[in-house]
């Protein structure tokens, strides 16, 4: 019975070890994080991202711009509120850019938005 005690014990201290360890990666790691888009695409062509339809209170905005682009955009279609952003590499540009976008929702109209989200869209550009 002694055994058994120590056996689960030591069992259970293990089980809270592991547990409670994670692995930390690196910033330069293509493992996408919560909240981020890795985008394979090719020099020169533009990438359209959906971000939905936004209410009239509602909205986003660029919060880190790219720095390799000839076109970082947000556009918002005025019938639908329908959000896209539009990304083109700067003319013959081939490595990794980012730009990250902060989402706004939740608005009642009388009130602010309460739902914020920052995402981020890393571009891995290629011939």
């Amino acid at each position: 019975m002694k055994n058994l005690f120590c056996t689960l014990t030591l069992l259970l201290a293990l089980a809270t070890i592991f547990s409670s360890c994670k692995k930390d990666y690196s910033p330069d790691c293509d493992l996408p994080t919560p909240n981020q888009i890795i985008v394979t695409h090719k020099a020169n062509e533009t990438y359209q991202f959906d971000m939905g339809n936004f209410g009239d209170e509602e909205g986003a905005s660029i919060s880190k711009q790219a720095t390799n682009f000839s076109v970082s955009t947000l556009e918002r279609e005025i019938n639908t509120g329908k959000v896209i952003y539009k990304y083109t590499p700067a003319i013959n540009f081939t490595g990794t850019d980012e730009v990250q976008i902060k989402s706004e929702r939740g608005s009642d109209g009388a009130s602010p938005n309460n739902y914020i989200i920052y995402m981020t869209i890393k571009f891995i550009i290629k011939n």
